[in-house]
């Protein structure tokens, strides 16, 4: 509730000011997803933000909308602020975003307040369905629960030839136990340890600190390629598990790295990304994609990895196969079809069936829009 409130007035206080300042620009997007588990019990569809269906038609596991507002402060300085509604959180609106931009100079920027943790390629863009090909980023490999981060980023951006270069250096914190966020279950909804709370069946809070990290990106007219590296401590205090002695506070110091690399060959696209979260997992996928018109088909294989073993076999592990496509039908609206099918072979199924396997076909079709 107290999100709630926090979300509705900020957005009503910018709504409000846009009406009396032409400085302010309003934008949004929105998806609206619909799928159902052909065969097995269940599927997780979108890890960070724990969407996860069963053998019921469900609209309400990924289905969002976002409402994104800048503001002109000065001719350097610009405020932006994100504001998402997710169907899983009972539509309770949410800051995501809220920070403020400074140019230095016309190729350097530097960015204080709430923002995305940027490891992955399509890190910004992970809610906006629109962005991308398919129906959602793959979920075997874009499965970090850590989302955001409060602290600063400087992003510099220059070429050399035909190769234009962006990097990003950032460092902050991201507290749980500061925000008074702790999960029971799926009740709160914070991605952050959400998921952590479904995985392990028990009460989970993470803090991450001193995170630093850094980006460069490589793009041509044809290639693109990133690389992104981080690090930070993480405390991870749980409780009420199964087994009792599995509660207590640890604490690790991890890193993550990960590789993304995109060729287009004319209609053709061919997608790789591959990132280490270390001590936990590995994980990557490998898309391509080919254009016909308005329509863009997709095959995609994701796998996700965890470290820990038992007798040779991880605890987690996972891959999903899936095929689908993209149809602009409209200026700025998508529609999308895809079927995923899940192998789980890890020691412990995510989701169990009849079988114990945790095996699942699932059927998703959605719309995508912006304004």
């Amino acid at each position: 509730m107290k999100h709630y409130i926090i979300g509705l007035l900020s957005a009503c206080c910018w709504v409000g000011l846009t009406q009396a300042n032409d400085n302010i620009q309003v934008s949004g997007f929105a998806s609206v997803i619909g799928s159902q588990v052909l065969d097995g019990s269940g599927y997780v569809a979108d890890y960070p933000n724990l969407g996860a269906y069963d053998d019921q038609l469900d609209l309400g596991q990924e289905s969002k909308m976002g409402l994104q507002l800048s503001a002109n402060v000065t001719e350097e300085m610009r405020a932006t602020m994100q504001v998402m509604s997710r169907a899983n959180n009972n539509y309770d609106p949410q800051v995501e975003w809220l920070f403020m931009n400074y140019a230095i100079r016309d190729d350097l920027e530097l960015q204080a307040g709430r923002l995305r943790v940027p490891v992955y390629y399509y890190s910004e863009y992970m809610d906006v369905g629109y962005a991308y090909p398919w129906i959602r980023v793959p979920a075997d490999a874009y499965s970090l629960d850590l989302t955001t981060f409060n602290g600063l980023q400087l992003n510099y951006r220059t070429n050399m030839g035909a190769v234009d270069i962006s990097s990003a250096l950032f460092t902050g914190r991201r507290q749980v136990n500061g925000d008074s966020e702790l999960i029971t279950g799926r009740q709160q909804a914070n991605g952050d340890s959400e998921l952590m709370s479904f995985l392990f069946n028990a009460q989970v809070q993470r803090s991450f600190t001193d995170l630093i990290g850094v980006g460069v990106e490589f793009s041509t007219d044809s290639t693109v390629a990133k690389i992104t590296y981080s690090q930070a401590d993480m405390e991870q205090l749980r409780s009420n598990s199964f087994d009792s002695a599995d509660d207590g506070l640890t604490n690790e110091a991890i890193s993550f790295i990960d590789v993304f690399v995109k060729q287009s060959f004319g209609d053709a696209e061919v997608m790789v990304e591959y990132n280490k979260y270390d001590p936990f997992y590995i994980s990557y996928f490998v898309s391509g994609t080919y254009q016909v018109g308005a329509v863009k088909y997709y095959v995609m294989h994701s796998q996700f990895e965890l470290d820990a073993q038992i007798g040779g076999v991880p605890i987690e592990e996972h891959d999903t196969n899936s095929v689908g496509l993209r149809y602009d039908f409209q200026p700025r609206v998508a529609f999308k079809l895809d079927i995923s099918m899940i192998n789980d072979t890890g020691v412990f199924a995510v989701n169990k069936d009849a079988n114990n396997d945790g095996d699942a076909v699932i059927l998703s079709t959605g719309v995508d829009f912006i304004f």
